[in-house]
């Protein structure tokens, strides 16, 4: 009787093996995705993006580098995170504003003013100040 049983498992288990690629064809048929982005206009990324470390959903803008032991991370369970990060580097500080004005929004954020982003509770301040060619960007992140 057990060895009816396993035999029949086996069958069982064989016609369903059988089936599945059948199945998965009548699925992709049904496909209505259309790609309307020609490959050409998506463009590739010039550099590795790096982020800040204390506030790690944050990218760098390219020629920032993040300066060693000058982050901060306070995080409440109840309240949220409070965050600091400063990165420097030989960038434009009206470059620096307007490349997180176009970058930020895609991450969530919206614009408060040119220094100024909420998203889901949490304010992102971002103070750039140039001494010489070198351009020092501080960026702070508070619960609202």
């Amino acid at each position: 009787m057990k060895t009816f049983r396993a035999f029949l498992l086996v069958i069982i288990f064989c016609a369903v093996l059988m089936a599945m690629p059948l199945y998965a064809a009548q699925l992709n048929t049904q496909s209505t995705l259309v790609d309307t982005t020609p490959p050409n206009l998506v463009p590739a990324p010039a550099h590795e993006t790096k982020f800040a470390p204390a506030i790690d959903d944050l990218p760098l803008m390219p020629d920032l580098n993040p300066v060693p032991d000058e982050d901060t991370v306070f995080v409440v369970p109840s309240a949220g995170r409070i965050a600091q990060s400063t990165a420097e580097g030989p960038v434009d500080i009206d470059d620096v504003y307007k490349f997180y004005r176009r970058s930020l929004p895609h991450l969530g954020w919206k614009v408060v003013d040119a220094r100024t982003y909420m998203r889901e509770g949490e304010q992102l301040r971002i103070d750039a100040h140039a001494n010489g060619k070198v351009t020092t960007v501080r960026f702070s992140v508070k619960p609202n």
